[in-house]
């Protein structure tokens, strides 16, 4: 039996029904963005996938794979790091939004990478031989984002907007670069940064995960400046959403899907890193009990992905890392080794952008290569950077973790057949030893009404995709195939092709 958690009546957005001025505005920014546009800057994507193609030194492929990241960021970034205009089918919000998540989902990144080399440089020479200055990236763009007077200003925040989104991303970011960033700003500079941040304080979110963003902000603004403005009843919500298992429901009638792995626990992991007096038990409960069943959906070759955002695909690993870091799981206890959460996200990494996942500088819009029919409508070229969430762990805590050097442990599938179920979603997992294939059932439908035709990815109209590039704004059908009815998924992900 499923757990009831009351619904809010969800609000009408207005990026989501938009009006004639709105469109206007779209178009002019839509012009915005061909002007500050650059060619794609592919140099390095053939290099980047051979580096992934057979098993290498894990610190190495990842050192290389932040290298490729950011000497593409330099090339798109505009206004001193503030934006950045990838090549990419648009969102349903403004370009500039989009190119405002060039910057806000590449910075944690750049920022992890910072972390571990704090005290030593700030530094990382790009696959060109060319020096970059990072922390002077970071430090550019939090100034130049957060100044009203500078052409990069972010913007001011209003109810329901994408960059509330976006700034807990550049939050973390500012969290984990503070020595190098916050730091060294000076007070004026420090207050300025901080206003723009508070904003958060009076915005209305989507009563789903999205209270996570505000929180984050919030625990961050704490730790730098000793401010409580934290909304505790929005955490009070987010643990409505838990139904057991570690799994979270996405909103009351939201999802069960991937969003569990690179939304729900990645943003407890980071509450927890930031404030580790934060709730530490329901966190490391959570996570603990989530790891548990998930570690089994890993497989050498694939995952069997649901639900939406599947081009955030690179980051599935990310609580399996997380869980590993604040000792979750105790190994000689049945939980789950360093070596086996190793393991997971490097054979991730390598099977995906082995064929093609990383091109012109960034995670593609599809599973492996571009692929329209996967990008949901609030997706821009740039939110697939959320592909890199343990990538980010893994950078943040490496070192510390002894991650680089660990031996790795096999996956379940590589040990032997398993079936289980997870009660609290009504799924059933199995995993075939001799074809290496893990498969997830659903056992109920989240859609009443289905027939052969509605179950199946639906193509981009030529009209939608003429409009589309006009007005610059997605246009693309709803694809997210739990909502067609189909309720098995293989990690050998036919379902996507």
């Amino acid at each position: 039996m499923q757990k009831v958690i009351t619904a809010t009546e969800r609000p009408s957005i207005p990026y989501e029904h938009p009006d004639a001025a709105m469109y206007l505005k779209l178009m002019k920014e839509n012009l915005i963005r061909l002007r500050y546009r650059k060619p794609a800057y592919s140099r390095h994507d053939a290099y980047i996938r051979q580096q992934f193609a057979a098993t290498g030194h894990l610190q190495q492929q990842c050192h290389d794979l932040v290298r490729y990241i950011a000497e593409a960021f330099e090339h798109y970034a505009v206004w001193d790091f503030s934006h950045a205009y990838y090549p990419g089918r648009p969102s349903q919000q403004s370009a500039r939004t989009d190119a405002m998540e060039g910057c806000s989902r590449v910075l944690p990144t750049l920022a992890a990478w910072l972390s571990q080399n704090e005290g030593v440089t700030t530094v990382l020479n790009g696959l060109n031989g060319q020096p970059m200055d990072i922390g002077l990236w970071l430090k550019k763009a939090f100034l130049a984002g957060t100044d009203p007077r500078h052409p990069g200003y972010w913007g001011e925040l209003h109810d329901y907007d994408q960059r509330i989104c976006e700034s807990a991303d550049l939050a973390l970011a500012l969290w984990m670069s503070r020595k190098v960033v916050w730091e060294t700003l000076n007070r004026e500079q420090q207050g300025q940064v901080i206003a723009w941040f508070k904003q958060v304080n009076h915005c209305q979110t989507v009563d789903n995960n999205w209270h996570l963003f505000p929180l984050t902000v919030q625990l961050v603004v704490k730790a730098l400046t000793g401010d409580d403005h934290v909304e505790l009843q929005r955490y009070q919500r987010i643990k409505e959403f838990y139904v057991g298992d570690g799994w979270f429901r996405d909103g009351a009638k939201g999802n069960y899907d991937f969003y569990n792995a690179w939304g729900f626990h990645y943003s407890l992991y980071w509450l927890h890193q930031i404030d580790p007096s934060f709730d530490p038990e329901f966190i490391r409960d959570s996570m603990q009990l989530f790891a548990k069943s998930y570690r089994a959906f890993f497989t050498p070759a694939g995952l069997p992905f649901f639900g939406r955002s599947v081009c955030y695909r690179l980051a599935a690993s990310a609580p399996l890392l997380a869980a590993a870091d604040i000792n979750c799981l105790q190994a000689h206890r049945g939980g789950l080794p360093l070596g086996e959460a190793k393991r997971a996200f490097r054979t991730s990494l390598e099977y995906f952008i082995s064929h093609g996942a990383m091109q012109h500088g960034a995670p593609t819009q599809g599973v492996f290569g571009d692929d329209t029919r996967l990008v949901d409508n609030y997706s821009g070229p740039a939110s697939s950077f959320w592909s890199l969430r343990a990538l980010n762990i893994a950078l943040y805590r490496g070192q510390q973790l002894n991650l680089w050097q660990a031996d790795e442990c096999p996956l379940e599938v590589e040990k032997g057949d398993f079936a289980f179920n997870i009660p609290s979603i009504e799924a059933k997992v199995i995993g075939t030893f001799k074809t290496k294939e893990v498969v997830v059932i659903f056992q109920s439908d989240y859609c009443e009404w289905q027939d052969p035709l509605s179950r199946r990815l639906e193509r981009q109209p030529l009209a939608r995709k003429v409009q589309e590039i006009l007005t610059g704004r997605a246009e693309r059908p709803k694809n997210n195939l739990l909502r067609k009815g189909i309720t098995c998924y293989s990690s050998k992900m036919s379902h996507f092709f």
